[in-house]
């Protein structure tokens, strides 16, 4: 299957190593040096010490040497071994946001900033990435996959004896936004991703020092990719006695459209093996934003529900690096490290807009980013 070789240091389709033909090669030749001076008169004499000689040699087609087992083996071995593949990873990766850093509340007595947009970065997000695939010719294979990121969680929340207060002008024209005894800001985010690749692949089988099967491939892949990015972000403050609470929430959608290339290797040998991929998708974009209306206690209503939605160019990147410890020749466990990253995102939090003039609140930002990294943990089946 593939392109396979032989290597290790033997003679491909030959049952001696290359160490003891070399041998078995010196002795025949001195075999033939000693007939060739006995030659003559003097030779029927020789020629049973040299029949003695060459007896001594063994017969090399009726003793089987130590070697053939390994090249015995070697013929019967296919590689790869296997025509299916199911992956089922746990991820836990870290988000940092490419969003801007402004300031989302004041203290009203230092005019100082004690909230921005970054201080709502994500901690650490669980997910699943769950993929098959199927190898349907000797050099032609496909795969479809499906990654989902959930709980990206970030919270922050200031407190100040009634001096805290939302930018203006929105923050002085709704009466709970200024004043205010506490601002807590939430943000919450989902990633769905799904992908259809057709890949090339070319493998190599080995047999290494004592007969050690290994077994390496690239596969050269492209297909479709969707990635769809959800998002929610609020500002709620608290003032006044009894408590007076009001929020400014949006809601966001990103989602991408587009074809992908990438390159995936492969190495395996006895129960460990080693894989990794980049992939590189260029896609369209269709973002959504919107607002929930803005009311205060006094003010009443500031702004009406707002949306708006734009289309554009976008970027996908991921890179993994995965160790494999395989318990059966089916089973095996897997650990690695992953790299993502994704632009021109709709981000929740670029979204809050602080005006109070005509048509405020009704723009969308779509030039975020987010840049994503951590950890694997999971199973896969080959046969």
């Amino acid at each position: 299957m593939g392109m396979n070789a032989v290597g290790g240091g033997r003679l491909q389709g030959h049952p001696l190593g290359c160490g003891e033909l070399g041998d078995w090669i010196v002795r025949a030749s001195l075999v033939v040096v000693v007939l060739a001076f006995t030659a003559g008169p003097a030779g029927a004499a020789d020629e049973t010490a040299a029949g003695t000689l060459s007896a001594s040699l063994p017969d090399m087609a009726a003793e089987p040497l130590p070697d053939d087992a390994c090249m015995n083996a070697l013929r019967c071995f296919c590689c790869p071994n296997w025509r299916h593949y199911a992956i089922f990873d746990v991820l836990f990766l870290q988000r940092n946001n490419q969003a801007g850093n402004q300031p989302l509340v004041y203290d009203t007595d230092t005019g100082a900033a004690v909230m921005r947009v970054q201080d709502l970065q994500p901690s650490v997000a669980t997910g699943v990435r769950v993929f098959y695939g199927e190898l349907f010719t000797d050099t032609l294979g496909w795969e479809v996959g499906y990654t989902g990121l959930y709980g990206m969680f970030g919270s922050t929340t200031v407190t100040g004896p009634d001096t805290l207060e939302i930018p203006a002008p929105l923050g002085l024209a709704v009466n709970n936004f200024n004043g205010a005894e506490q601002v807590t800001a939430t943000y919450w985010s989902t990633l769905n991703l799904a992908e259809f690749n057709l890949f090339r692949y070319d493998c190599c089988s080995e047999c290494g020092p004592r007969c050690r099967r290994s077994c390496h491939c690239i596969n050269w892949l492209g297909g479709f990719v969707w990635a769809g990015l959800n998002e929610q972000a609020s500002l709620n403050a608290i003032c006044c006695s009894p408590p007076e609470p009001a929020s400014y929430t949006v809601r966001t959608s990103t989602n991408y459209f587009g074809g992908q290339v990438g390159m995936r290797g492969r190495r395996e040998w006895n129960r460990w093996a080693v894989e990794g991929w980049w992939k590189t998708a260029l896609c369209g974009t269709s973002a959504y934003q919107s607002a929930d209306p803005i009311v205060g206690t006094i003010s009443g209503l500031e702004r009406p529900a707002q949306s708006s939605s734009a289309t554009g160019v976008g970027f996908i990147g991921s890179i993994n690096a995965t160790l494999i410890y395989r318990l059966t020749e089916t089973w095996g466990l897997r650990a690695g490290y992953n790299l993502y990253w994704l632009t021109n995102a709709a981000l929740a939090p670029s979204q809050w807009d602080f005006a109070t003039a005509a048509g405020a609140g009704t723009a969308i930002n779509d030039n975020g980013g987010l840049f994503l990294h951590g950890a694997n943990l999971g199973v896969e089946a080959r046969w």
